[in-house]
Parts: structure tokens; sequence; C-alpha cells
């Protein structure tokens, strides 16, 4: 079995890493099923205004998949071409941004992974490493990107509990089952 590689530098580039954790009401497989959707992304999550398959068609995950997403951030209008770099099948996955436009970003990578918690509880994980550029901001924006990846675990959270999909990620912040969902 293999574990997700801690990562600390890319290329000589010293990254920053965040987590955010949400428990799920539904079973490992399930919620592996949910990110198995990689290049569908949009389908499931409210905050992803489109995202398509790199070249080969393929919308599962796996590794080397390539998908490119389109979020809007305020007035903006981000763009985002994304691998997967490392793989272990109902466990966990990590992407690296490649490519992106209107962000400002040296180096990102994105990792979910899976797990059980004591009360048997299941556990979705999502970890950035990154840096942004000019350096002296990634300190800066750590907590926008704390907010974003909440915002992200609230949309799979709510797709996976719910089966509803796209819910605006903004309602879901105001809906009282949400209020306390991180650990």
């Amino acid at each position: 079995m293999k574990i997700l590689k801690k990562l600390t530098h890319h290329h000589g580039i010293k990254l920053t890493e965040t987590t955010t954790e949400v428990t799920v009401a539904a079973t490992p497989e399930q919620v592996w099923q949910a990110l198995s959707k990689y290049a569908d992304v949009c389908t499931i999550h409210g905050g992803v205004e489109a995202s398509v398959p790199g070249e080969d068609g393929n919308s599962e995950a796996r590794l080397g998949a390539e998908r490119t997403c389109t979020i809007l951030d305020g007035k903006r209008e981000v763009t985002l071409v994304e691998r997967i770099t490392e793989f272990e099948e109902g466990k966990f996955y990590r992407y690296q941004v490649y490519q992106w436009k209107n962000f400002p970003l040296k180096v990102m990578f994105f990792a979910f992974s899976i797990k059980k918690n004591k009360r048997g509880e299941t556990i979705l994980s999502l970890t950035q490493n990154y840096r942004l550029n000019p350096g002296f901001i990634t300190g800066l924006m750590t907590w926008k990107i704390k907010k974003q990846q909440r915002v992200i675990l609230l949309g799979y959270k709510h797709y996976m509990e719910t089966g509803e999909k796209n819910k605006p990620v903004e309602s879901l912040f105001a809906m009282q089952q949400y209020k306390y969902a991180f650990n």
C-alpha cells in the first residue's frame, strides 16, 4: 500500500502546506466514487464553473489524468490545468496545477485522501502544498486558501450526503448542518 508522500519542496521551491478535514456521512467507497469523477468535478461542485478532461477524454481519476477547470473568483475567471501525480485507488490522489490563468501561482498541488477516525467515521482530507507569485504573498493568502478548502470540502460533503449536485457554495455555509462540519 502506498502512502501520500510529504511534499515540502518542488524543483527547489519551498512549499507551504495547509490541510482541512471534514467528517462525511458516507462510506470510504462512496467518498472515493465521488472523488473518482475527476474531470467531472463541475457536475458535483458548485464552486467550479466548468471542467473538461484532458486530450484523452477520460474523466476518471487515475495516475496521469488531466483536466481543465474554470472557477469564477469575484470578477476574474481563473483557469487551472491539472494532472494527477500520485494515486492510490480508493485512498488518495494528488494533482498538480501545471498551467494557470488569473491566479498568482508559482507551484500548487492539491491532495484528497480518505481515512476512518477512531469512532469509525469517514474523514475526507484536502491538503494543499503551494508557493504563490510573488513569494511574499504566500503567507498572506493562507487564510484565503484555507477558506477555499472549506468550500471545496463542503461541496463534496453535500453531494456525498444528499446526492444533490452543484449546490451554490455560499448557501452551504449558511446551512445549519454544516456550521461545525470541520475537524
